[in-house]
């Protein structure tokens, strides 16, 4: 009876939690808005997919700044003794995504923000008023040849 109680506390606690990280997103395909403003208010989880040839998809803090959407990673991402390879990095190399926001999917490519100044007032923005070298900001910006919606 104990061990029935804890899984379903588990599996209530998992639904509380929102939708599992991993493959292909599910949702309705969207045109990228005029302002995400009109999406996202002011912060939001967003659920991103990359690598089209093999889907996998996480979660993530979206931000607007300057009615732009970005991400941010942490700052050891880039680290040689990092395990593993990071989702920035393997953005870096395939820069298309999927973004979901509630049930929305919005086809965007991921874009390093490489101007030092331009990352610095992001970073500050974000409460780093010293910014780490390490931290990969990206911009999410609309497909080149898209309309907006």
């Amino acid at each position: 009876m104990q061990c029935r109680v804890m899984m379903i506390l588990t599996v209530l606690l998992l639904a509380a939690c929102g939708p599992v990280p991993g493959g292909l997103l599910a949702g309705t395909r969207s045109a990228t808005p005029e302002s995400w403003h009109d999406v996202m208010g002011d912060a939001k989880i967003c659920e991103v997919q990359s690598r089209p040839a093999k889907p996998h998809s996480i979660q993530l803090a979206c931000f607007l700044f300057e009615d732009k959407l970005y991400v941010q990673s942490h700052r050891w991402v880039t680290a040689p003794w990092w395990p593993g390879t990071s989702w920035a990095v393997i953005w870096q190399k395939q820069p298309l995504i999927t973004v979901r926001l509630d049930q929305s999917l919005y086809a965007l490519e991921a874009v390093p923000v490489v101007e030092p100044g331009q990352r610095a007032k992001i970073l500050h923005f974000r409460q780093y008023n010293s910014p780490p070298d390490g931290i990969v900001v990206f911009e999410l910006r609309r497909l080149s040849g898209e309309s907006g919606a």
